[in-house]
């Protein structure tokens, strides 16, 4: 799966109302902290007044609102306060004085880490970390050897390929789909489940080339693109790359670096094509229909997938996740928000159907993990024993690279369960730590909090608990939408995954090891999937607001499926 994660972390400010005295003007000049870019103006916003965004030497982005990034801009380390407060009260036409302005350099942009410390050290900044963003994050390849690869498909961006690209593509599409059709290929590999390797190998290349899709699109725009690397998105292993550096561009060009990956998919379709026209083989087709359901997939904008993203920069509104809370609480009546009145009301509008399709499509999700845990543990736990047995034969047997190959498989099969338990457990306590804080000072709302975690706990105890439910899923089961709203509707079981019923239909629901057939009777497994990402921001919701978002990791990631 390919993931374009922006994470995102937002830090709110206000004006003071006077200078406290503490905040006298006096000591030396301040100066911009190491690394620090000042970028500009946040072109085609979302907002109803644009803020301007400024990148630190870590990779995030922040957010700063007209005034505070004027006085960014006029710090230069030989500027005392009171020159910087004449010029940023020209720029702005605020009437700012040297002790208003050192407050807003110690108070706000200190702590941001736009500005160095009075030794010349910036604070100990702690990066974004939102819940729904790719986690335990390696680099793998350097920036400079992504900055030598982008230049070897840099022409592919050029107007004239692109549509010679897209064209062809479409014709192939209509030969295969409407003329020719895809059954000789799925009936070559159903026949010959090896082919099922190189269709997978070739979902890897294809994935490697979203990424650099990606990578391509910012650089022509005029963006620096930053390291690829892999890591854990939700619960599926993901590769990414760091386009953090595309909130520079226009719309157009965010857009560019935001649909690149999906583009690189068609190509290597595309590609995948022509090495058919050329040998005929019938497997390469069901290759290119893979592309097509990644691209679908990819354009899915519930997930930090390249959906999320292109709605994010069609809108000019970066910190879409953000918004679910003040957009859900907009919507009572009587009940309004800053950072909601603050967008364009046509972004206002669109930023409110988003919300509305998100919530259900989420509780959903997670609410089918949850209820399926016991069996996905089971799965991997019956799928590693016989990988286990596997590699100790092998061993035995003198077959190291067998061995070895199953030692790669079982290490494999514990990261979507990680995952699972570590997204599950991160959502549970950010939950609850909001709660806790949302309900301060008020005896009931503590008391409501309290029961709601102690009835969730309860019922997923309830959910969890073995009995009988705990058994590896079976070549036979489908894995259908409908088949998981079946299964919340029997949450009252105590099995939900696996009812009485369902288990003898299923013979037991036996593990793979116990039949002795390690496994070579299964069904061929699912094929992969991709998806992809660019960085988000959050917006200041006062005068003084301002806001940080992470590498813009324009994260196609790939991942097979879960």
């Amino acid at each position: 799966m390919e993931t374009k994660p922006r994470d995102e972390q937002q830090a709110k400010v206000e004006a003071p109302a006077e200078t406290p005295v503490a905040a006298q003007a006096d000591g030396a000049p301040p100066k911009l902290s190491e690394g620090i870019e000042l970028i500009g103006e946040y072109e085609d916003s979302g907002y109803k007044e644009a803020p301007s965004i400024a990148r630190r030497a870590d990779g995030q982005i922040i957010q700063l609102p007209a005034i505070l990034y004027h006085v960014a801009e006029n710090v230069d380390g030989r500027s005392t306060y009171a020159e910087i407060a004449e010029r940023a009260t020209e720029a702005t036409g605020r009437g700012l004085g040297p002790d208003e302005i050192k407050y807003l350099i110690d108070k706000k942009l200190r702590p941001l880490g736009v500005v160095a410390g009075a030794d010349g050290q910036g604070p100990e900044l702690k990066k974004a970390d939102p819940l729904l963003a790719l986690k335990f994050r390696v680099s793998v390849v350097p920036e400079r050897v992504v900055h030598a690869i982008t230049s070897v498909f840099y022409p592919f961006f050029f107007p004239p390929v692109i549509i010679a690209a897209v064209a062809g593509l479409i014709a192939f599409d209509v030969w295969m789909l409407f003329f020719h059709g895809i059954a000789q290929g799925a009936r070559s590999i159903v026949y010959n489940p090896l082919l099922l390797f190189m269709l997978l190998g070739l979902v890897v290349v294809a994935t490697a080339l979203h990424e650099i899709g990606h990578a391509t699109a910012a650089r022509y725009g005029g963006a620096r693109p930053g390291v690829m690397g892999a890591g854990i998105y939700v619960v599926w292993p993901a590769f990414y790359t760091d386009v953090t550096d595309a909130y520079r561009l226009n719309r157009r060009g965010r857009l560019r670096t935001d649909l690149g990956g999906i583009y690189f998919n068609a190509l290597f379709a595309l590609g995948t094509a022509g090495v058919y026209l050329l040998t005929g083989f019938e497997p390469l087709l069901i290759v290119v229909l893979v592309q097509h359901f990644q691209i679908i997939q990819q354009l899915l904008p519930f997930l930090r997938l390249d959906g999320y993203y292109i709605l994010s920069d069609l809108t000019g509104v970066p910190d879409l996740f953000n918004r679910i809370k003040p957009t859900l609480k907009s919507l009572i009546p009587g009940k309004k928000d800053e950072s909601v009145d603050e967008l364009k009301p046509w972004v206002r509008a669109v930023v409110i159907g988003w919300v509305l399709l998100l919530v259900p499509v989420l509780l959903f999700v997670f609410g089918s993990i949850m209820v399926n845990a016991p069996r996905i543990f089971a799965t991997a736990y019956d799928s590693f024993l016989v990988h286990y047995d596997k590699a100790r034969v092998a061993f035995h047997d003198g077959q190291t690279a067998k061995g070895v190959l199953s030692g790669v498989q079982m290490a494999t099969l514990a990261l979507p369960a990680l995952g699972m338990a570590l997204s599950s457990s991160r959502a549970g306590v950010r939950g609850f730590k909001g709660g806790w804080h949302w309900s301060e000072g008020a005896p009931m709302r503590r008391l409501g909090v309290i029961s709601g975690t102690a009835v969730l706990l309860a019922l997923l105890g309830y959910v969890w608990y073995p009995n009988g439910d705990y058994e590896p899923i079976q070549r036979a089961e489908r894995g259908t939408i409908q088949g998981a709203a079946a299964q919340l509707t029997e949450i009252p079981t105590g099995r939900p995954a696996l009812t009485p019923q369902r288990e003898q239909e299923l013979g037991g629901a036996p593990n793979v090891r116990d039949d002795g057939s390690g496994g070579t009777d299964e069904a061929p497994p699912p094929t992969s999937t991709s998806t992809t990402p660019t960085e988000t921001t959050t917006q200041p919701t006062d005068t003084t607001g301002a806001t940080t978002t992470q590498p813009t990791d324009t994260t196609a990631a790939t991942t097979t499926s879960p």
